[in-house]
């Protein structure tokens, strides 16, 4: 644990945090994920932190109180200042404990809703030696809200089947898509950037892993005319043909098709993406 905690020391730059050194914020962020990381182990082995320590649940139980000249703020910095090397380090080399500390640091992210930590997720996401990389593009996107740069970015996720795997490809296309039904455009911008991330789904819809029931679900909400069209058949019968399609998937697109097909009406086909789209 001694070498883990130390090995903490080249992961920081040598700009100091509310006025203290590389070091000393070093320990503060290397006591703070420690302190958790083990929090969580003794409850899933059934046994019971000490009383002493406050549970790493709100920003003031994991970073700790007050104390030698730190505030709180003082150490968010700190820890700000960690996120921003995960971004460039060759994480995938890291030991055990380095890479159990980016786990609950990342973990700590997406419990605190720490939206401060949009632009560091997305580096980590798009770091080829970064870890937890699903969890940062899931937390990049959620953060980032739906405009122009957020779309730009889930692009470069779908369309890399080189350098994302189908999990991590999975994780911006669902939290996009989620964003996109959650979102209330309220402005000619907004709708702008909605128009845009929707066209973006749309001409990636035959491209894995679009083939989803939320992103049926997308175009449903936002596409005149879409629930009885020829263009919704293909996307079923695409997600159907999948050799990876989740049972659920299976399911609701086998009624989907089953209700059109046995419909009797004509299916028009909408052109919505321009061109023969």
């Amino acid at each position: 644990m001694k070498k883990a905690i130390i090995a903490f020391a080249a992961l920081f730059s040598a700009t100091a945090a509310y006025g203290h050194t590389p070091a000393e914020s070093n320990e503060v962020v290397s006591a703070a994920l420690t302190r958790a990381a083990f929090y969580y182990d003794d409850l899933r082995e059934g046994s019971s932190p000490p009383d002493n320590d406050p549970p790493p649940t709100t920003w003031l139980g994991f970073l700790g109180p007050e104390t030698n000249g730190w505030t709180l703020a003082g150490k968010m910095a700190a820890f700000d200042r960690y996120l921003s090397t995960l971004v460039t380090n060759d994480c995938k080399s890291l030991d055990y404990f380095e890479q159990l500390y980016a786990a609950v640091a990342v973990g700590k992210c997406e419990e605190f809703n720490y939206t401060n930590s949009a632009s560091a997720m997305k580096a980590l996401a798009l770091n080829p030696k970064g870890v937890f990389r699903d969890k940062a593009i899931d937390l990049a996107v959620r953060f980032g809200g739906v405009n122009g740069t957020t779309t730009a970015f889930v692009e470069t996720i779908l369309t890399n089947v080189v350098e994302y795997d189908i999990v991590e490809r999975g994780s911006a296309a669902c939290q996009y898509a989620n964003s996109l039904l959650s979102h209330n455009a309220t402005n000619d911008v907004q709708r702008a950037s909605c128009e845009n991330a929707l066209r973006m789904f749309y001409r990636l819809r035959l491209n894995e892993p679009s083939g989803t029931e939320i992103v049926d679900l997308l175009f449903l909400k936002y596409i005149e005319g879409y629930a009885m069209s020829s263009n919704r058949v293909e996307f079923a019968n695409h997600a159907l043909a999948k050799s990876n399609c989740a049972p659920s998937d299976i399911r609701y697109f086998t009624s989907v098709t089953n209700q059109l097909l046995s419909s009797g009406q004509t299916l028009p086909w909408i052109n919505f993406g321009g061109g023969d789209n």
